[in-house]
């Protein structure tokens, strides 16, 4: 058996200790001096004996002890198990750096909880600390400028005016023709700028970083006219809907970090990021951030096109993020879901 550090350790200074943090993992601890001595010498793959070898000053059964320890926390790989691969896979595509990984794979199934618990958190906390300002005024400013105000709403303002985030959904169905068109008008391409030497870019209605396209979309059906329940991917080049698992998906809410007041809606579309794309192009990590940024452009007009319909398009970024990628079958070091919305039919009030 050959042994090395994994290449997805972040350390940081926690008063007097290292703390290392896997991100791929999501464990982190700290290491007393054998364990440190162990990680500084396995940068590269080494069998145990060398180990013994290269630490003299220490029993075979306090490294073996160390080593065991490491494995468990991810911080020490076998070359034969599939955390080897995993950590191969990440440290050959991620190419956004430590300290985006840390963020991007330590924000995964964080633990959530109701909107009534945390309302009465904020209850709490209001007594101690208040909140900040949710508006900045231009009050009192000698430089005011008064802006010409539309007393009446013509489409698209019309839309964009009514549109609001609706919990309390109906256990109704939605057509698929409204379906069809929330994606059509967020993540279709309607258009191809052609590049002979580098490669084709897509175009669709929303805007994209480079023209780079990271976003899939993925559905899971529950009661939609026309559509038996199932998942499905949208394929935004030749506008269909392709099987990914027929049937009944799970509960909406146990896919949304249990928020159960999804369970009555008819379908959630999830924009899954391909990180692989933006990377190929651009090496800073500040496209991580834009990468981001392009869900909401996506999810705003499925929000409108929602509203347009007389529906609801609830944008949650509450994952339960393992079951989700599990049930869609997509996932790994440079693919994640990263934002969903909840379709349905809104209650009367």
């Amino acid at each position: 058996m050959r042994l090395k550090r994994s290449n997805a350790i972040v350390i940081r200074l926690e008063n007097d200790e290292f703390i290392f943090h896997n991100v791929l993992g999501q464990k982190q601890f700290s290491a007393n001096q054998t364990a440190l001595d162990i990680l500084r010498r396995l940068y590269a793959w080494t069998d145990i004996e060398g180990l013994f070898e290269a630490m003299p000053d220490y029993s075979r059964e306090s490294i073996v002890r160390a080593v065991r320890q490491l494995m468990e926390l991810g911080a020490v790989i076998d070359e034969d198990s599939a955390a080897a691969d995993q950590d191969d896979d990440f440290s050959t595509n991620w190419l956004w750096g430590p300290l985006t990984a840390a963020y991007h794979f330590g924000t995964r199934d964080g633990d959530f909880i109701s909107a009534e618990d945390g309302e009465d958190l904020l209850r709490q906390q209001v007594k101690f600390v208040p909140s900040p300002p949710l508006y900045t005024l231009n009050t009192g400013s000698p430089t005011d400028v008064a802006l010409p105000l539309r007393e009446d709403y013509p489409e698209p303002f019309l839309t964009m005016a009514r549109r609001r985030t609706d919990r309390i959904m109906l256990d109704e169905p939605i057509t698929l023709k409204q379906l069809a068109d929330c994606f059509q008008f967020s993540l279709a391409i309607t258009a191809v700028i052609e590049d002979p030497e580098i490669v084709d870019l897509p175009l669709k209605m929303t805007p994209s970083g480079g023209g780079r396209n990271p976003y899939e979309g993925y559905v899971c059906v529950r009661n939609v006219t026309g559509l038996a329940p199932g998942v499905y991917h949208y394929s935004a080049m030749e506008r269909t809907l392709g099987v990914v698992e027929a049937g009944a998906p799970p509960p909406f809410g146990s896919l949304l970090g249990n928020q159960v007041w999804a369970d009555t809606a008819a379908a959630v579309i999830f924009l899954v990021a391909n990180f692989d794309r933006p990377m190929w192009k651009y090496h800073h990590p500040a496209a991580y951030r834009v990468t981001v940024i392009e869900a909401g452009h996506i999810a705003q007009n499925i929000s409108l096109v929602a509203t347009a319909h007389g529906l609801v398009a609830n944008p949650t970024a509450a994952l339960s993020q393992d079951l989700a990628e599990k049930t869609l079958r997509v996932g790994g070091v440079t693919q994640s879901v990263v934002y969903a919305l909840v379709l349905g039919v809104p209650a009367a009030s």
